[in-house]
């Protein structure tokens, strides 16, 4: 007779290589991510990647020549804009069956939204766990980490426990 400890152990590792193996694939897939996307008058074509990164960007007609300078980068801005739209787009289907990713977002640029530290650990509280940005990253996590919490603060500085600036705090 087996323990059903071992039992459930051995079917969520099971579980735990499936999910990896379809993950690894899945991030081969969005390597080959690339999209292109032509300005509806035909003057702009724009290649993006998985990240929203430019690839490549083409002039298919000469009628680029003939635009104000304002209206070719609307043009370009455009179309590039769309190209990223549709490559988060692919990648957001590509990691869907894996569940919500914190950020994910086709209108965000580059695919991911800002997101606060309250966003990023609410799914871990509706778990019922009792966690907060302290408690996963306390201040005393680096110098990183340091430098972060001072661009937080109201006036750009941080101050030790003495209250004056700490070393190497300044701008």
């Amino acid at each position: 007779m087996s323990n059903p400890m071992e039992e459930q152990l051995a079917e969520a590792l099971a579980e735990f290589e499936e999910t990896r193996s379809r993950l690894e694939q899945a991030s081969a897939e969005a390597a080959r991510i690339s999209v292109t996307v032509t300005s509806k008058d035909r003057s702009v074509e724009a290649t993006v990647g998985a990240q929203g990164e430019l690839k490549n960007l083409r002039f298919p007609t000469s009628r680029y020549r003939s635009m104000a300078p304002a209206e070719l980068a609307g043009t370009l801005m455009a179309t590039i804009t769309r190209a990223r739209t549709e490559a988060a787009s692919q990648l957001l289907d590509l990691y869907r069956p894996f569940g919500p990713v914190p950020g994910l977002s086709a209108e965000a640029e580059g695919g991911f939204a800002p997101m606060s530290w309250d966003e990023l650990l609410a799914p871990l509280r509706e778990e019922g766990l009792d966690v907060s940005a302290t408690t996963i990253a306390p201040r005393s996590a680096g110098a990183l980490f340091d430098e972060l919490i001072d661009d937080d603060t109201e006036d750009g500085g941080a101050t030790g426990a003495t209250g004056g600036p700490r070393e190497g705090a300044g701008r």
